[in-house]
């Protein structure tokens, strides 16, 4: 399955050896959505119509996903979890590509929004 990232998953970010058994797809693609500022060294990113992010696509192995999971607080229980894990549109070069995605889930990791500086 695809995963669009859009911090530090991205090639250059710390947590970017994450995906070093993955296959990146697209290097530019683009997602409806905003970036926000946790304070934690990390972004997180809400659907937005107003705005757009800039990230990568990623082909996941099935044997790399619980690690994502874990590194992005994500167990399945929407009571604990930091994330959500959602399959969205994002946009390479004109044309629709379905992915999934780490969403913020909990308001608390909303602090700033700065959008396409965080993660860098």
């Amino acid at each position: 399955m695809l995963l669009f990232v859009y911090g530090t998953l991205k090639q250059g970010g710390k947590y970017h050896c994450y995906l070093d058994e993955a296959e990146l797809v697209e290097e530019r693609a683009t997602a409806k959505g905003s970036l926000y500022d946790t304070g934690m060294g990390y972004p997180a990113m809400v659907l937005s119509k107003d705005c757009q992010v800039e990230g990568e696509i990623y082909d996941i192995p099935d044997v790399l996903w619980p690690a994502l999971d874990y590194l992005e607080d994500y167990s399945g229980n929407p009571e604990i979890d930091l994330y959500d894990k959602k399959k969205i549109q994002v946009e390479v070069d004109g044309k629709a590509v379905e992915t999934l995605v780490y969403l913020a889930k909990d308001e608390k990791l909303l602090k700033n929004q700065s959008p396409q500086e965080i993660g860098k």
